[in-house]
């Protein structure tokens, strides 16, 4: 009988109780003394059964360890497997057809169930999983399993390395912020080598994490490509300063060569685009202060300043735009509560083309309503970068940069879409792996076209093709 922990804290065995029962039935079983030179034994019943055999909801210890290899044979996809999950594991389910020498009767496809009656129960293989993930990752699949799986890394050469850190860092009053995060040197070498980047965070990949991802351009490989991964558990702009500090600080030791931005290196990334989330844009300018703290030349945009004088928000107005899309969709919210007239002045900032009177403008949103106001306070006092962002006459962005620049996060949404294909809610562990099979497969991608010339599509999305896609579109 098993032991049981009482309420109050003791321990004690259970007592079995005596099943009373009028079956005459006895067994008799003969084992061999040596069991390899005859697998065979001898089982004899006396007298007939009066009631039917118990259910077979215990699975054999024999079947228990063939169930184990099996899922065994899913590596890392054991971190977030499930009962129904591990029938999309192709290895998985060719290993049960060869267990079973499954002939496919009436086209149907092997089950479980059909090597023991016991995995027809979900509950019972789930625990059964448990038992195999706890075995193979003693930290377990969140964050401390990433922290193990940080360690293995560091010890790897560089070029295989991707998970580069596993951290928890206290943001303010308390506050921890886990991040971990993924790049290859490849990833690094791209970001550094970037002009423009598309900067964005999913928020279904892993459960309880979000994940940021940073995007460019490949005009060689003619591709979008991440340059850097990362999931984090706080959106404020200090996490994002820590965030970005560790990104480009894994990057410059990659490669040897130091982040750059334009406006105060006078050359490097031109322009970031991302959505209004304030914690990125402050963060990232939080960052800019940091990096040109000792710098006292005067900016390139404004010969006036030193930059080691401008404040996050200045910085910005020399590099950052907000995606379009996602600002029109955010007007359309409100297109119910205030008038065409209005609707049309908040849709006429976003351009690069200058106003005849901007005041107006403003003031014809500002008296639209509560709903409108509340808006554009919120553009010019609350997300102060916003409007700069969004309305180049306003900012410091030269305007050939401008119009160069993507003018949407679309690079980022379609990474997040090929993250979601491979699965969404998943364990930490998971996610960062399922990433980190999609980076290594995009960077053979690119080696391929690079040696062979073969692209992923039929049609090469070249500067011109995606032009003309653009105006088709509009």
């Amino acid at each position: 009988a098993h032991w049981h922990r009482q309420a109050d804290g003791t321990l004690k065995q259970g007592v079995l109780r005596k099943w009373a029962h009028n079956c005459t039935a006895s067994f008799d079983i003969y084992v061999p003394e040596d069991i390899v030179a005859c697998p065979q034994i001898l089982v004899l019943c006396t007298n007939p059964h009066s009631h039917p055999p118990p259910v077979p909801v215990k699975t054999p210890p024999p079947l228990i360890d063939i169930f184990h290899g099996l899922i065994s044979l899913m590596k890392w996809k054991l971190a977030d497997a499930t009962p129904r999950r591990i029938y999309l594991d192709t290895a998985f389910v060719e290993g049960l057809h060869q267990v079973l020498d499954w002939k496919f009767p009436g086209g149907r496809d092997a089950m479980l169930q059909d090597l023991h009656p016991s995995f027809a129960n979900l509950d019972h293989v789930r625990r059964l999983i448990n038992v195999m993930r706890s075995t193979t990752y003693p930290s377990g699949t969140g964050f401390e399993g990433a922290c193990r799986l940080a360690n293995e890394h560091a010890s790897l050469p560089l070029e295989q390395r991707y998970v580069r850190c596993a951290e928890t860092h206290v943001i303010e009053r308390g506050v921890e912020l886990k991040l971990v995060v993924c790049m290859t040197s490849r990833m690094s070498s791209h970001l550094v080598q970037a002009k423009r980047l598309s900067i964005d965070t999913s928020f279904k990949r892993a459960q309880g994490w979000q994940e940021f991802e940073i995007e460019s351009w490949d005009t060689e490989h003619c591709r979008s490509v991440v340059s850097a991964r990362a999931f984090t558990t706080s959106q404020s702009a200090k996490a994002h300063l820590i965030l970005f500090q560790r990104i480009f600080d894994i990057a410059s030791a990659d490669t040897g060569l130091s982040f750059s931005f334009r406006h105060i290196h006078g050359f490097g990334c031109e322009i970031v685009i991302a959505d209004s989330h304030k914690g990125q844009g402050l963060g990232l300018g939080m960052y800019c202060v940091q990096l040109s703290r000792s710098i006292s030349t005067p900016c390139t945009y404004e010969p006036h300043r030193r930059l080691c004088d401008l404040s996050p928000y200045d910085h910005l107005r020399c590099f950052y735009r907000l995606c379009v899309a996602h600002f029109k969709r955010n007007v359309h919210a409100l297109r119910t509560y205030v008038s065409d007239e209005v609707y049309s002045a908040m849709l006429s900032l976003a351009t690069c083309e200058e106003h005849p009177d901007i005041q107006r403008t403003l003031n014809t949103i500002r008296r639209g309503g509560p709903k409108a106001a509340a808006w554009l306070k919120d553009k010019l006092e609350g997300t102060k970068f916003a409007l700069p962002a969004l309305y180049q006459p306003m900012s410091l962005i030269p305007l050939a940069l401008w119009k160069a620049s993507p003018s949407t996060t679309n690079g980022n949404e379609q990474a997040h879409r090929n993250a979601y294909r491979e699965g969404v809610h998943l364990t930490l562990l998971a996610g960062i792996m399922k990433g980190m099979k999609f980076d290594q497969g995009a960077t053979s991608s690119m080696d391929v076209h690079a040696t062979f010339g073969v692209s992923t599509r039929d049609q090469e999305a070249t500067q011109v093709y995606r032009a003309t896609r653009c105006i088709v579109r509009q």
